[in-house]
């Protein structure tokens, strides 16, 4: 499977030049954020904030660690019946913009989304106040989701991706609002987080191949210790309980939760190439 990634240079001369057309990170303590409108169609499944327990009725509060990005993402849960939900940004201009991008980062499940197909997420652009929309991006195209080749839906990799689109065509134009659709029914659920629009960018040409972690959290079930064997370089892992509070954080193969009561556990372990993967964890 294939990410987009971006080398430091090309970071550098890019952000170098670049300006904001939009910026949101979804950490503020209102959602949606100031400007920012939703809608669905189940009104009990709307758009909402990944660190609250009441965004994952159907997912559970452990939810929380698959699926919050940087700190807080928007984010929207499954259900049984049939939902089309919007979350759309504020108007910007692209007045004078040469080379506006369009950058978000990702979370969808391998199995019900892409695979089995039963769920849709989309970004699109408008240029005359929601009238019209223009489909930029689908996950069913999206190279960098990961199926972990375990065949068990409940257990799929659920990565971040980093999404980069070109919105040249759009330059110009001083009414642009981005929406964030998904339509599914007894899918998966989904998040978004740190959505830009740069009106001066550089897009990524290069992409880069991005294997699957061979990944081993050994002993589980355990008493104490767990060590994490893996190909990748970590960044971090993070044990949460199953409220999705966080309980241990490092950045070492090894951590002791010997302290902890027994129990099921999740370990969110973060690659330095920006991948993720989470597994559960029994403590005897």
């Amino acid at each position: 499977m294939k990410r987009i990634l971006l080398s430091l240079a090309l970071l550098a001369s890019f952000y170098s030049s670049a300006q904001i057309a939009l910026s949101q990170n979804f950490d503020g303590a209102t959602f949606p954020p100031t400007g920012w409108t939703r809608s669905a169609t189940l009104s009990t499944r709307p758009w909402g904030p990944s660190n609250v327990a009441t965004t994952f009725p159907s997912s559970g509060s452990a939810a929380i660690a698959t699926y919050s990005i940087s700190n807080t993402s928007a984010a929207i849960d499954y259900a049984s019946g049939a939902n089309t939900a919007g979350l759309t940004s504020p108007a910007f201009s692209l007045a004078g913009a040469t080379a506006p991008l369009l950058k978000f980062k990702v979370v969808v499940g391998w199995s019900f989304m892409i695979d089995q197909n039963l769920g849709d997420l989309i970004a699109q652009i408008s240029t005359n106040g929601g009238t019209t929309w223009t489909t930029l991006w689908t996950e069913d195209t999206e190279t960098g989701f990961i199926d972990d080749g375990d065949g068990n839906a409940n257990t799929d990799l659920y990565n971040i991706v980093s999404v980069q689109k070109d919105l040249s065509a759009y330059a110009g134009q001083t009414n642009v609002q981005i929406r964030f659709q998904y339509t599914a029914t007894d899918a998966d659920a989904v998040s978004i987080d740190d959505v830009q629009v740069l009106t001066n960018g550089t897009l990524g040409t290069h992409e880069v191949s991005s294997k699957k972690a061979s990944l081993e959290i050994y002993p589980n079930p355990t008493k104490g210790q767990i060590s994490i064997k893996t190909d990748k370089n970590i960044k971090s892992s993070t044990l949460f309980d199953m409220t999705g509070k966080a309980l241990l954080q490092t950045t070492n193969e090894k951590t002791d939760i010997s302290s902890l009561p027994k129990g099921t556990y999740l370990l969110k372990i973060i690659f330095t190439d920006g991948t993720s993967s989470t597994r559960s964890i029994i403590k005897q």
